[in-house]
């Protein structure tokens, strides 16, 4: 069973790229990733200091459109932003660079 630290979650996906959503919620922190300048995904952490479980963590991977693992990589950070980005663009969700 894995299990992830909610504060550090949010302060290494705010190093991989993730900002701030402008929505604001009371429960949960609202984050969004972009690539040049262009809303790609977003995904939300709760406020609770509870750790973050496997039924989170999954439902946290297919917003961020990673396996289980990858995600759980990414939130801890041997995923860099660039195999991140490296993924998203296999997969075809980023614009390519005219």
């Amino acid at each position: 069973m894995s299990v992830l630290n909610p504060k550090k979650t949010y302060q290494n996906l705010k190093e991989k790229g993730f900002v701030d959503s402008i929505t604001k919620s009371v429960d949960h922190k609202r984050i969004e990733f972009f690539y040049n300048d262009k809303f790609v995904l977003s995904t939300k952490i709760s406020h609770d200091s509870n750790d973050i479980g496997n039924y989170l963590i999954k439902q946290m991977s297919v917003q961020c459109h990673l396996d289980k693992y990858d995600f759980i990589d990414l939130a801890k950070c041997p995923l860099s932003k660039e195999e991140f980005i490296k993924i998203l663009a296999q997969q075809g969700l980023l614009d390519q660079p005219r």
